[in-house]
């Protein structure tokens, strides 16, 4: 019995170690030891829960909405890091602010129309993810101007296409991969 309890929260609990890894990156000294380790840990929970979740069969509401927080709470962390640590041009500032504020628009939309947190789990939005945990990769191999301008197109389709599954969907399904 203890263990099929364990077993159906193992997705959850991995999940939940992103929320620490987040805190230990932004506390971390920049790029050192401790940055690199909590930053490839949180990625690959985000990699394994899911994978795990549909595996064990324990797939949740509440696991989705779980996963949800932990990817936006890891996403400002590498926020925090890379405003603290990497000199962004006015354009890159103003991209990322309009590309926020569409997704807190879309996001109230969702709030207001299914009465509950909506973020989608669309192909787009899992692509601009990975993108946000590259970037430092992609800004020390391509330069931050184009490691900005992928980033910011990316993340502005997926923000477009989120916007408009939530305005026309007549149910909120978290698990839909695409408008299309």
């Amino acid at each position: 019995m203890r263990g099929d309890i364990a077993i159906k929260h193992l997705a959850n609990a991995v999940t939940t170690t992103r929320f620490l890894f987040a805190g230990g990156m932004v506390l971390a000294a920049p790029f050192s030891a401790a940055f690199w380790t909590c930053y490839l840990c949180g990625g690959i929970s985000d990699l394994l829960d899911g994978a795990l979740a549909r595996r064990l069969n324990t797939q949740s509401v509440a696991g989705a909405m779980l996963d949800s927080a932990a990817d936006l709470v890891f996403t400002a962390a590498i926020a925090v890091f890379t405003v603290r640590y990497l000199p962004f041009p006015i354009w890159l500032w103003i991209g990322a602010a309009f590309i926020a504020a569409l997704r807190l628009t879309c996001y109230a939309i969702g709030f207001v129309r299914y009465k509950t947190f909506s973020a989608l789990h669309t192909y787009a939005n899992k692509a601009t993810g990975a993108l946000i945990f590259t970037f430092p990769v992609m800004d020390a191999a391509l330069g931050l101007t184009a490691a900005g301008v992928i980033l910011c197109a990316a993340a502005l389709l997926s923000s477009l296409e989120e916007l408009a599954i939530t305005i026309s969907a007549p149910t909120l399904n978290r698990d839909r991969r695409s408008i299309f």
